[in-house]
């Protein structure tokens, strides 16, 4: 029976080693960020849906209406279940939105934002002269909604009147 016999040298070498060890990590770096990249595109086509939904739920309420709804009225959840029926009760919440974002968290819950604000939505409504509104004395005849997207650019949707 013949036995084969190992050499002192038989193996992989240290620099194969590093070689192979260079092209895994370098393989793991593309597929990381291809992944992370394709997260972003799809929080941003979110959030640019959620802009048009509720743009079209704002221009139904006007047509019933003849007045948008005041920031107020847009934050409240029970106003929302009654006059923007078809809307989502988590439609003001931003893709990457958590409860420590002040600028627009009420009770534990997403709310629009009075300014364009990173992770959250902005509802900025304003009388026919660009003054504030309350629908009481002041009809609010004007809107424009904004998101932030993941690469800095805004995504902005205004009133049809």
């Amino acid at each position: 029976m013949n036995k084969t016999r190992f050499s002192k040298y038989s193996g992989f070498t240290i620099i194969e080693l590093l070689v192979v060890i260079v092209i895994v990590c370098i393989l793991t770096a593309l597929v990381g960020l291809t992944y992370s990249g394709i997260q972003a595109k799809n929080r941003n086509t979110q959030r640019q849906t959620t802009i048009d939904v509720l743009k079209g739920q704002l221009e139904t309420y006007y047509a019933g209406t003849n007045v948008y709804p005041t920031s107020a009225q847009l934050n409240n959840a029970t106003w929302r279940t009654q006059n923007l029926k078809h809307l989502p009760p988590d439609a003001l919440q931003d893709p990457r939105w958590t409860s420590k974002n002040t600028d627009c968290t009420m009770s534990g819950k997403a709310i629009t934002s009075s300014k364009p604000t990173n992770d959250c939505y902005s509802y900025q409504v304003t009388a026919t002269d660009g003054s504030a509104c309350d629908n009481d004395k002041t009809p609010c005849a004007h809107y424009t909604l904004t998101a932030w997207l993941e690469g800095g650019e805004k995504y902005v949707k205004s009133s049809l009147n």
